[in-house]
């Protein structure tokens, strides 16, 4: 299935990358899909936000048919 991958904030800025769109296999973790598309990128952090269509998800979510868009956050600090 085709996702459009969208980079927001210092993502954007580290990857050089606002959005692209790729194939996936259905059934792939977003944190599965986080590392795949991070690869080759220097000082991304490990973990990041994930919102799958426009809903926040957990790391966890499996992708699945009819997902078309999966944004990817820096972690928040807050004081």
């Amino acid at each position: 299935m085709e996702l459009r991958i969208l980079y927001f904030a210092s993502l954007r800025d580290a990857s050089g990358i606002g959005e692209k769109q790729i194939d996936v296999e259905s059934g792939l973790s977003v944190a599965d899909l986080w590392q795949r598309v991070s690869v080759g990128f220097e000082q991304l952090p490990v973990k990041v936000l994930c919102a799958v269509n426009q809903e926040y998800v957990d790391g966890d979510y499996l992708l699945q048919e009819g997902d078309v868009e999966v944004a990817f956050f820096p972690p928040v600090t807050g004081g």
